[in-house]
């Protein structure tokens, strides 16, 4: 649950709450405090100067540390306690959560296997909503990629989970989402055949794998792995389709 202080909300769309009630910041404000929220892990204070030319590039440097000076003030009239600013540097206050930093210790428990994961971080909820979308800066692209892809690959470990665990309705919900996230993604593709296999419905496997190798063909002129193929106990050509007559189906 959000913390009384703040929680910042990345994934979907910016959005600030305070003590559970959401605030209303202007754009220059939104993009200080989302810059911040993304750079915490690093544990390092963002300096003045740096931060400004950062998110204020083409302006003059007078004009951006202007810029940068009210929309502190901004932010911290919504609350005083969101960023810890001095005048040397600027970082996010220490009781602000965010919705990414939540999102990813929950896919770096899941990636690492942990057996004893509470209910709340085993739901695909976590692992959908894109970061800050219609935004356009260029600081965002190296961390929109960063998320995705850890976040496309907890749902990959979510399916195989549930999998095991004989789950197998969320276990199909998971692929599927990771899959359209990233549709030549083979471990999506893998996992979804797996659960097929779990359910006795060899059918459906054989007809995913086939699906997958039309596509990867088509996108990019390769076919899955061999370790992919394996699982339905035979080769598949490079258009998808068996390269000997189709035994029966067991």
């Amino acid at each position: 649950m959000p913390s009384s202080r703040g929680f910042v909300h990345l994934l979907g769309g910016f959005r600030l709450d305070v003590a559970e009630r959401e605030v209303v910041l202007p754009s220059h404000a939104q993009r200080v405090l989302a810059f911040l929220a993304l750079s915490r892990w690093s544990g390092q204070p963002r300096h003045r100067t740096a931060l400004a030319e950062r998110l204020w590039c083409d302006d003059p440097q007078a004009r951006a540390q202007a810029s940068l000076r009210t929309a502190i003030w901004r932010i911290r009239k919504a609350d005083r306690l969101l960023v810890a600013a001095d005048r040397g540097c600027v970082r996010l206050g220490t009781h602000v959560e965010v919705d990414v930093e939540r999102s990813l210790d929950r896919a770096n428990r899941l990636l690492a296997g942990d057996d004893d994961l509470p209910p709340s971080d085993i739901t695909i909820a976590d692992f959908a909503g894109d970061l800050l979308p219609g935004w356009d800066e260029d600081w965002l692209t190296l961390e929109r990629e960063r998320i995705r892809q850890v976040r496309i690959h907890a749902l990959v470990a979510l399916s195989r989970r549930m999998c095991r665990l004989g789950e197998f309705v969320p276990a199909i919900n998971a692929a599927y989402t990771a899959i359209a996230a990233e549709p030549l993604l083979e471990p999506a593709h893998a996992a979804l055949v797996d659960v097929h296999l779990a359910e006795g419905d060899v059918v459906a496997a054989r007809r995913q794998l086939a699906s997958y190798s039309r596509l990867l063909w088509r996108e990019m002129r390769l076919t899955p792995s061999d370790g992919f193929t394996a699982k339905l106990g035979r080769p598949t050509t490079r258009i998808g389709l068996p390269a000997e007559p189709a035994s029966p189906l067991p």
